[in-house]
Formats: structure tokens, sequence, C-alpha cells
């Protein structure tokens, strides 16, 4: 007998015996499972291609934003500083405007661009910080172009820095620079910088103008506003008593007062001028006080119209 495959579903054996067998396929591995599994390992390949793909890119594209994020204070146009010096007065400067609250910028530069140094200074300082919230600040310049080394300071720091101390800043900077250590010389100017503002201002500090008009910094001392605010009291508490003293007194007024308050008396007084003699001297003007001595800035107008500081010197 065949089955529906074709085999005989029956055996003889040599007695004549017939014995029964039934034949089963083997038994196969069903397409849904397959297709699966085969779905699975795609995607698993697919996974690690993309992850090989990208992350070099993405690993170089995020240490060249991070090598741009990292210069914000430190401009070397000119090519003057090495990758770890520039880091280095990066941090510096970081660490001055997270403490203080001041700007620092420094800049290298073969080319003004036809300007002097005082005025590319200012208006690179603008531009950087235009808002007059960033203002306090200072700018660094080394012009190696025409080697010369100039400061221009802004905001409070036309107080921190009077003339005679950005004269003594660009002594030390003048030294490394001399030498071609742009970095000393930037290092330096950044820790006179900073001990100017741990002095901080004086009552002799004082910025003057081109027109020789002068403005002193005046700051309110914890003093002065106890003095203030006790005054103040002192004046409502008495003028609080007297008005109330007056309401609460008693007026007996009658004819008779009436009658001495409408009581006018006249009296008549002359003066005759006999001679007059008038003396005349000039008084010498002198300047200000504390004008003259360390702590006078001279401060200028930008193309921008900020009030900027500054001095500068050849190397």
């Amino acid at each position: 007998m065949k089955g529906k495959n074709g085999y005989s579903g029956e055996e003889h054996f040599s007695g004549g015996e017939k014995r029964s067998s039934v034949l089963r396929k083997p038994a196969a591995v069903r397409p849904t499972e397959l297709l699966r599994k085969l779905s699975r390992a795609a995607a698993a390949l697919l996974s690690v291609m993309i992850v090989l793909f990208c992350s070099s890119p993405m690993a170089v594209f995020a240490q060249g934003a991070d090598s741009q994020a990292v210069l914000t204070h430190v401009f070397d146009d000119a090519g003057l500083l090495a990758e770890s010096d520039a880091e280095r007065l990066e941090e510096i400067c970081l660490e001055v405007e997270t403490r203080q609250e001041i700007h620092i910028l420094m800049v290298t530069t073969e080319d003004t661009g036809g300007k002097t140094q005082q005025d590319y200074a200012d208006d690179f300082y603008d531009s950087v910080y235009p808002e007059e919230s960033e203002k306090n600040g200072v700018l660094v310049l080394i012009d190696i172009g025409e080697r010369e080394l100039w400061i221009s300071t802004a905001g409070i720091m036309r107080y921190y820095l009077s003339d005679r101390e950005i004269d003594d800043l660009l002594d030390h900077m003048y030294e490394e620079a001399s030498a071609e250590d742009y970095a000393g010389a930037f290092e330096r100017a950044a820790e006179d910088i900073r001990l100017s503002i741990e002095r901080g201002i004086s009552t002799g500090d004082y910025l003057i103008d081109e027109n020789g008009n002068v403005t002193r910094y005046r700051s309110i001392t914890p003093v002065e506003i106890g003095l203030a605010a006790a005054a103040g009291i002192a004046v409502f508490c008495l003028v609080f008593f007297s008005v109330r003293h007056s309401y609460q007194k008693k007026v007996k007024s009658d004819v008779r007062g009436y009658g001495r308050v409408s009581d006018v008396n006249l009296n008549t007084d002359r003066s005759v001028l006999v001679s007059r003699h008038v003396t005349t001297r000039r008084i010498p003007q002198s300047p200000p006080p504390g004008s003259g001595g360390s702590g006078g800035s001279s401060v200028h107008t930008s193309s921008s119209g900020t009030s900027h500081g500054g001095g500068g010197r050849s190397f």
C-alpha cells in the first residue's frame, strides 16, 4: 500500500507476517520564525554599522566645537601664542571674569587696518561687548606689525587703572614682549589687572576727559547709609510729634487777643551812602583735590560713543 507521498506503508517478512509502519517526514523550520531571526540579525548589524560610521565624525566635530568655544577671550590673530599658552591665558581671563565680573580680552595683530592702536583696541572691545552692562573690562593689545603695546579700559576699569598704573603695567609687559615672550607679557598684564581690582577705588581716583572735565567716582558706604537712615528717622519723629502737639494744644482767644494781633508798628530806617571803596584780587584756580596724584585717568570717546581710558608704548 502506498501513502500519499508514494512510499509503501506495509512491510512483508519471510514468515508471511505483515507489519504496518508509518513513515514521517523530518520536522521543517517554519518560514515566519526564520524570517524573524534574519530580521533581528540584520537590525543588529545595521546598528553596529551606524555607530561605527557616526562615532568618528561626531567626535571630530565635538572636538572642533570645543576648541572654538574655549577661546572667547584670547584672539591670537598674529599667531604669536602656542595653543597651550592661549588656553592657559583663556583660563586666567575666565577666572577674573567669574570672581570679579571684569572682562579681560587679550589680542594680537599684525595689521590694525589703518587705525591707531587706541582706535583698534577700543573698537575691538566694543565689538565683543556692545552692551552697556558689559562695559566693565580691559583689552590688552600686542601689535607685532608696529611693535606697539596698548591697554584699553572701559567702565569701572577706567577708575581701577589710572594713568600711572597703566604705565607700570606697560613697564612689566615691555620686559616680556622685548624678549618675545608674548604669553608672559599677557600674564604680567593679567596679574597687574587683578591686583588693581583687589586694591579697589580710592577717594582720589577720578576721570579727566579731553575737555578737562573731572568726574569722580562716588559710592555710598555702609556708614553713610546708616547715618542717612538715622537722620531720616529723627526728622520723621520731630515732625510727627510737633504736629501732634499742635493739635492737642488748646488755644484761648478773645477780643483782646484779636486786638493785639491787629496792632501794627511802623518804623522808619534810613541809610545814607557816604563813600565806596572796592578791592579786587585774582583768585588762582587750583586743580581739584587729588589732581596731579596717581588716581587720575585720562579718558576719550571711541567711534561707538563709549568712554575708554588707556595708554600704550613701543617695544
